[in-house]
């Protein structure tokens, strides 16, 4: 008896899911075409963390074509990330090409662009066309990722080409994230070097502004890296390690 009990209230959880997920499914699809006007077929899956479902979906029209995510909040609203997406995407591009004409970064060197959810919240194609980041303030929803394709040996030509870097992005992003990897191509976490700066600075990280020169770098003088005891660890530029306990 007990067991047809456990099958029977099973048997009810999968109905009442199925029967769930269909309702969402039709939510989603109506909520594609009313915001981006395409008829979609979305997959719809349990979204854990927000007791709910999420989707994923496909759109085809240029300039938006690629795969996107969506979820329901406990408002009963609904965000996707397509417009973030495409920003960011755009900003790559866009970022990295100012960087090589500028000869301040490779061809084969990387930039990674994250834009805020909130850059395209409450927004339809109708209200917010896929024009520009540019457009948007991106000062206040922009971040990047520069990867130097360089091990950091504390020199004065890699400090000026931070300095560059900075200068070109300043009035356009947020923050800038770099990382200096000599050998990209392998498994090799533990010798890479980061530096962040913001715009306007917080948690210790030096503001844009508050790099000017070279001698302003050696002031900071500091990177991040990881290593395999205490994973996250603080660097002079020199490479040796900054130990807070006996730091003033």
């Amino acid at each position: 008896m007990k067991k047809r009990l456990l099958f029977g209230a099973a048997a009810i959880f999968v109905a009442g899911s199925m029967y769930g997920r269909g309702e969402a499914t039709e939510r989603y699809e109506t909520y594609i075409y009313d915001t981006y006007g395409e008829n979609v077929e979305v997959d719809v899956s349990r979204d854990w963390k927000m007791a709910n479902f999420k989707a994923t979906f496909e759109l085809e029209r240029p300039p938006l074509q690629g795969t996107y995510h969506a979820r329901t909040y406990g408002d009963g609203t609904i965000h996707d990330d397509v417009m973030p997406t495409y920003w960011a995407n755009e900003a790559e591009s866009t970022i990295h090409a100012r960087l090589v004409d500028a000869n301040t970064l490779t061809e084969a060197e990387t930039v990674r662009a994250t834009v805020s959810d909130r850059a395209g919240r409450g927004q339809t194609i109708e209200t917010m066309p896929a024009t520009s980041i540019f457009e948007l303030n991106p000062e206040q929803f922009l971040g990047v990722a520069i990867m130097l394709h360089e091990a950091w040996d504390n020199t004065d030509e890699q400090k000026q080409r931070v300095l560059d870097i900075i200068r070109l992005l300043e009035d356009d992003v947020r923050s800038i994230h770099f990382s200096f990897d000599g050998t990209p191509d392998e498994d090799d976490d533990f010798t890479e070097r980061y530096l962040n700066v913001t715009q306007n600075g917080r948690d210790g990280e030096p503001s844009f502004a508050s790099l000017q020169t070279i001698d302003d770098l050696n002031d900071h003088d500091r990177l991040y890296g990881f290593d395999e005891t205490t994973f996250i660890t603080e660097y002079r530029f020199d490479g040796t390690k900054i130990d807070r306990d006996t730091v003033d």
